[in-house]
């Protein structure tokens, strides 16, 4: 899966040119700055999920775009020890294992997301729905004004145009079960 992490920052440069768009019209309109975008394209910096989506948002696009489709399978089944782990910022404790097929026009994504304490994610706001279970942990789930506390077992649907963000509130990691529309990868 580096491969395709890898791989974002050519794929935003190419959607960029294609709607003509300079580096610094593109980071005025995502409310970003073209060092970091530069450092996105040139493969120096990894985006964060939140950036990505972003940037989907504001090329049109959703964040499938980023990511390569060949060889996309259209069934797949999760097998532990062959998982596909998506660790989008270098130095966060923060990782995805994707468990949903990768095919060619997915409706979702299916992602299972290890989060280390006491890690806080940076709200941001995109296209869609978000349906997260909690497994492992707890978390404070925040989307616009409204603030949750949840445990294992528990469940929460929203539409992801709010901004929104999560907190790990217990002293062991947080394992969150999602499932994320329109399709993320």
């Amino acid at each position: 899966m580096i491969e395709a992490v890898e791989q974002v920052g050519g794929r935003l440069r190419q959607l960029r040119r294609s709607r003509s768009l300079t580096l610094a019209e593109l980071a005025d309109r995502a409310n970003l700055t073209s060092g970091y975008l530069a450092n996105v394209e040139n493969g120096v910096t990894t985006p964060s999920l939140s950036a990505l989506s972003t940037l989907a948002a504001v090329l049109g696009t959703d964040m499938s775009a980023f990511f390569p489709s060949s060889g996309r399978e259209t069934v797949h089944v999760h097998r532990a020890a062959g998982a596909e782990h998506l660790k989008v910022e270098a130095g966060r404790a923060r990782t995805y294992t994707i468990l949903s097929a990768r095919s060619v026009d997915p409706a979702f994504t299916g992602l299972l997301d290890h989060i280390e304490p006491p890690e806080v994610t940076s709200p941001y706001s995109c296209f869609g729905e978000r349906l997260l279970l909690v497994l492992e942990g707890q978390i404070e789930a925040r989307v616009g004004a409204t603030v949750l506390r949840l445990g294992p077992g528990e469940t929460l649907h929203y539409s992801s145009h709010p901004e929104h963000a999560l907190k790990v509130l217990s002293d062991e990691p947080a394992v969150i079960l999602w499932v994320v529309t329109p399709a993320i990868l």
